[in-house]
């Protein structure tokens, strides 16, 4: 079973999300990806974060465990904090800047304002469902599935 780690980073009143392409459809989806072997979920979205947008981490708490479909049957989503920086983008050698090189699957790390979350083409409904009403009342202490 595959797993995935994923990562809510806000910066001011902006949260960062990744715009995606893939066989010929747009969405949104948080930044993130599978958990490699002999990795913790931490240690995955750390890893991912500085691929996928060249953001350093500086601080990970676990928010959410999803159920999800395959290609990743789990989800860990962490609430981080990672060091200032307006300048993002995929990083040259991650497996991101190959698919966007030949143009297919290609990812696009964003900044958006959070207020405009619950109407982005969200790649999961539930999770989207979830962020949304935290952004309101405030994501959780302990974990919860999702």
């Amino acid at each position: 079973m595959a797993k995935a780690a994923r990562a809510i980073i806000f910066q001011d009143d902006k949260l960062l999300i990744m715009r995606r392409h893939k066989e010929g459809n747009e969405y949104f989806t948080l930044v993130g990806g599978r958990i490699n072997d002999g990795e913790s979920p931490e240690e995955a979205v750390i890893r991912e974060v500085k691929e996928e947008t060249g953001l350093e981490v500086t601080s990970t708490r676990l928010v959410f465990i999803e159920e999800h479909p395959e290609p990743y049957n789990e989800q860990y989503i962490f609430l981080c904090a990672a060091k200032e920086d307006k300048d993002i983008a995929v990083q040259d050698n991650s497996e991101e800047a190959f698919m966007n090189r030949l143009d297919f699957n290609t990812h696009e790390p964003l900044w958006m304002y959070a207020g405009s979350f619950p109407n982005l083409a969200f790649r999961t409904p539930q999770l989207q469902k979830v962020i949304s009403e935290c952004l309101k009342t405030g994501f959780p202490d302990t974990p919860r599935k999702i």
